[in-house]
């Protein structure tokens, strides 16, 4: 009962100093909720591939149909790009980020079922693919 009351009360004091507060399962959530338009409760590969395309669009304001290290800053590190550009131009297409996407997808997916759930997403290989498609 105690940590509860502590727990409340530092959660009360994080929101009076302006500081929010989402715990990992809820934010999943909301993600989730954003990447899944039919609303079945997964993430599956089309939906994935959908929401990449919007980012992709996104980080490419250039508009020359490739993002290069600095657009893709904090989302795919250089040995990422490396192995996602098998032409070695130093930028992906938007093929090559899709097929990124899909290993990624696939990482997050251990059990194979095709879809990504809330619990699958708050992992490692979840977050990663996340980094993808938001």
């Amino acid at each position: 009962m105690k940590s509860k009351l502590l727990s409340a009360a530092a959660l009360a004091i994080a929101g009076l100093a302006g500081i929010s507060y989402t715990s990992p399962l809820l934010a999943a959530s909301t993600t989730l909720s954003a990447l899944d338009p039919d609303k079945d409760g997964t993430v599956d590969l089309q939906e994935a591939k959908t929401a990449a395309a919007a980012v992709f669009a996104k980080l490419d304001p250039d508009k020359d149909g490739t993002l290069d290290a600095k657009e893709l800053s904090g989302r795919v590190d250089a040995a990422a790009i490396k192995t996602a550009d098998p032409d070695s131009d130093g930028t992906l297409d938007q093929k090559e980020y899709e097929t990124l996407v899909e290993a990624r997808f696939k990482a997050a997916d251990p059990d194979g079922d095709g879809t990504l759930d809330d619990k699958e997403l708050t992992t490692d290989a979840g977050k990663s693919f996340l980094l993808l498609v938001e």
